[in-house]
């Protein structure tokens, strides 16, 4: 057994060896493809209409005369050095190498590359333009393909995925500005000093020469392994010390600087210390090749800075082609362990540059020749998640949302022609409602911060006039957070459809159990939700915007009721998603409210039966569509007459994207349409209990022909039919409002009265409600939550006793009388 165990060893010695004294990661190939990816990354950089705009330009000329002071300042102290070193001379035999002050001046001191290092932990400035070159990286990847036969062969974007990535330091992994600073400049006087040691003791007589080989040696051996090592030191014995130097410097500074300009990668995607120095090594050569042109140019005085912020840039385009595009944060530890090998670098060195953007094609999905076929399919399948939000972090924090419309909102992500996406949602309110029994939360609710919008989203392809198909394939609340909410708003802050006669805040919390829901504070019901997305639509072009605000301000200035019409642009809590400051102000200005809906978008339309398998036809106004969705509901019932009338809920949708080309034109699309899916609650025809209304309140009064009067009615004539069964007013009010309730128009030609009818499922009861049935006695129903401190509602019996207008619905009343009941 001895005897075999030998050849062994030393099979696995010289394997070690041959491993050590690889020098593929330096090769010469990837030396030169990493300085023609400086010319591409450049050159593609500058096509960004976007990229001298950006804040890191506006900060250009203070950074020009800080590099300015920097040089004047270099100069006092190596004029110093010269002095004291030809003093010296005259007692102690110095070698007299100029050198050694380039040196110091170039190399050692790297006052340009310093201060721009520095900069990025000072401001995002650096790490914004790079997120934004990787964004237009990614749009003009699309547009040149947008016309491959096979879209599905394309790589898949790195933009989205990474912006959902929380952001630290990539070496401290904090977040505090203090700290990411003070660990820079240790590590920068730390590399200085000891770059310095080194080149001082290289005058030590005898031994001084072997000094810098040496030191080489060691670095090199740590960074690129031991055969570029031993090449490098037997170089260096030969060379004189001023080329040595030269060399030496050129290298670490250029790696330096690569490490700098990759930093918002890193500060993303977490490597662990051991594999990040893996991934590094893997493409050594390359990296090199592309950061020593950029060092080089760095140089030049004063551009330098203006340099900088193009190699940040070019630094976008380097990462789509030696990396694959990330998942969504939640797999990035896998990804991560996956990427520190350069995979496809042998297919990525032997091609042509104008072919580098295949480096990404996906392959077929199996091959006879794949054993796991199986895994492969399931990856290529998988369904991405674009936007993700964050329960501990305040909905206006979150660059992914918005809530307000407008065309300058910037997209949050690129989905493609054709793809089926997750988008993840707050609740409407932004998580200002509590999982408790008080309404103080619905009272109090801030209406200037609601209807946090997910995205907006571009879809690749999609243009001013043409339609976009929303196919919505699921929703689901998380499964973390199985409950939503019903709201009576307070008349003073947001009221509701029957304010005027139900004042008060209420609330009611359901709990999710599967396809079922119940509540607490509304006992004996229990129904399958008819779960859809209350708001959906494309961005407004500004034209569309203009004249949103035109007709709306107008309705505002021609008002002459006690309660607002319309609401206008409002600048108090405007959350614009990414946007810089300049573009939130101008949102802020101009935005429309996320409030009503609109026909030329659709918007907030509270469709019940926009559920799962649902199709809807949206017009495009704005190049890529800019398309948001949000305000998901476990159930509706047809009016959402609260106001806060759905059950209200976080969750996520999953949607597909087509784009249909001049549809607003084929399929005169003025406004959405929509056909519903196939999913809703089973309740049989015989199983309804339809209730009439009129235009004739309940005082009496004849208005002609309104339909809201009439659905007022038919609203009114249900509570009191339930209130017989022990249910209070304000427990009808909600449940009707949540509950898969069947609102209809029965008649609009009749005058003077329009008919509407309102059909409740009598299977939601776990009791008999039913005409014929005769409750013995009420039963005990609780009651729904209240503000602190009360345990009822107010119910203005005399509302719209005097009336003397029915506009909106016979919703504004004069003279309401003093009459007013606690129930």
């Amino acid at each position: 057994m001895a005897s075999n165990q030998k050849p062994l060893i030393d099979q696995l010695d010289k394997d070690k060896l041959k491993q050590k004294l690889d020098v593929s990661h330096f090769d010469f190939n990837a030396i030169i493809r990493g300085a023609q990816l400086t010319l591409v990354g450049a050159h593609r950089a500058l096509q960004n209409p976007g990229l001298f705009t950006s804040q890191h330009y506006k900060q250009a000329a203070f950074a020009v005369a800080a590099g300015i002071a920097i040089r004047l300042l270099i100069v006092i102290p190596i004029l110093l050095l010269r002095i004291l070193f030809w003093v010296l001379s005259f007692f102690v035999n110095i070698p007299w190498d100029e050198s050694f002050f380039t040196f110091i001046e170039e190399h050692v001191l790297q006052f340009p590359l310093f201060f721009m290092s520095l900069v990025r932990y000072i401001t995002p400035t650096l790490d914004d333009l790079f997120m934004d070159s990787l964004h237009w990286v990614d749009m003009t990847y699309v547009q040149k393909h947008k016309n491959d036969n096979d879209p599905s062969k394309l790589r898949a974007m790195y933009y989205p995925s990474l912006r959902l990535y929380k952001k630290s330091d990539g070496s401290t992994n904090s977040t505090s500005t203090a700290e990411n600073v003070s660990m820079f400049l240790f590590r920068f006087a730390r590399r200085g000093a000891i770059s310095l040691g080194v080149f001082l003791l290289s005058y030590l007589p005898y031994v001084g020469r072997f000094v810098l080989p040496a030191a080489s040696f060691y670095t090199f051996n740590k960074a690129v392994g031991l055969g570029p090592a031993g090449v490098i030191f037997g170089t260096g014995v030969l060379l004189p010390r001023r080329y040595l130097v030269i060399f030496l410097q050129s290298y670490f500074a250029s790696r330096g600087l690569v490490r700098e300009l990759l930093e918002p990668y890193f500060a993303r995607v977490k490597f662990t210390k051991e594999q990040k120095k893996q991934w590094f090594r893997s493409r050594e050569g390359l990296l090199f090749g592309f950061g020593i042109g950029f060092y080089t140019l760095l140089k030049t005085p004063l551009l330098g800075v203006l340099i900088y912020g193009i190699a940040e840039a070019s630094t976008a385009y380097l990462i789509t082609k030696i990396t694959d595009p990330p998942p969504t944060p939640g797999e990035a530890k896998e990804f991560a362990a996956g990427q520190v090998e350069w995979k496809n670098k042998q297919k990525f060195l032997s091609l042509s540059l104008d072919k580098l953007d295949t480096i990404h094609d996906k392959p077929p999905a199996y091959s006879e020749t794949d054993p796991h076929p199986e895994a492969r399919l399931i990856t290529e399948s998988a369904i991405r998640t674009v936007c993700k939000v964050e329960f501990d972090k305040p909905a206006s924090g979150q660059p992914y949302l918005h809530n307000r419309w407008h065309p300058d909102i910037p997209p949050a992500a690129t989905i493609q022609d054709g793809e089926t996406v997750k988008i993840e949602c707050l609740d409407w309110t932004g998580g200002q409602i509590k999982n408790d029994d008080s309404a103080d939360d619905i009272k109090n609710v801030d209406l200037t911060r609601v209807h946090y919008l997910s995205g907006p989203f571009a879809v690749t392809s999609a243009e001013p006039g043409d339609a976009l198909l929303v196919e919505i394939m699921d929703v689901q609340p998380f499964e973390d957070q199985p409950w939503g909410f019903t709201g009576i708003f307070d008349k003073s802050n947001g009221g509701g459809f029957l304010d005027e006669l139900y004042p008060s805040a209420a609330k009611a919390i359901w709990d999710f159990e599967g396809i079922y829901c119940t509540s607490r504070h509304i006992p004996h019901v229990k129904f399958a939700g008819l779960i859809h997305p209350g708001i959906l639509g494309c961005a407004p072009s500004q034209a569309v915007l203009d004249t949103w605000n035109k007709r709306e301000g107008e309705l505002i200035t021609a008002n002459k009721l006690d309660r607002d019409v319309a609401l206008p642009p409002q600048p108090l809590n405007v959350h614009a998603g990414s946007a810089d400051e300049k573009v939130k102000e101008k949102v802020g200005r101009e935005g429309a409210r996320t409030i009503p809906g609109r026909p030329e978008h659709g918007g907030n339309c509270d469709i019940k039966n926009l559920s799962r398998g649902s199709k809807v036809y949206l017009p495009v106004h704005v190049p890529g569509a800019n398309f948001s969705v949000g305000d998901l509901h476990f159930s509706q019932g047809d009016g959402e007459i609260s106001f806060c009338g759905a059950i209200e809920m976080a969750g996520v949708i999953t949607i597909n994207f087509k784009v249909i080309k001049n549809g607003v034109s084929d399929l005169s699309l003025t406004s959405p349409i929509y056909i519903p899916g196939p999913v809703e609650p089973q309740f049989g025809p015989g199983r309804y209990i339809y209730f009439e209304g009129f235009s004739v309140d309940q005082h009496g009064k004849q208005h002609y022909m309104d339909v809201a009067v009439a659905y007022r009615q038919t609203t009114l004539r249900c509570i009191e039919y339930l209130r017989r069964f022990g249910y209070s007013d304000y427990q009808i009010y909600l449940l009707l409002s949540c509950a898969p309730v069947q609102g209809h128009v029965a008649g609009i030609v009749d005058i003077p009265n329009a008919c509407t009818t309102l059909g409740l499922p009598m299977d939601i009861f776990d009791f008999d409600i039913s005409p014929s049935a005769i409750p013995a006695k009420k039963l005990d129903m609780g009651s729904c939550a209240f503000e602190t401190g009360k345990t009822k509602g107010e119910v203005v019996t005399a509302a719209g006793k005097n009336s003397e207008t029915s506009f909106g619905g016979g919703l504004n009343y004069k003279g309401l009388g003093a009459q007013s009941d606690k129930i």
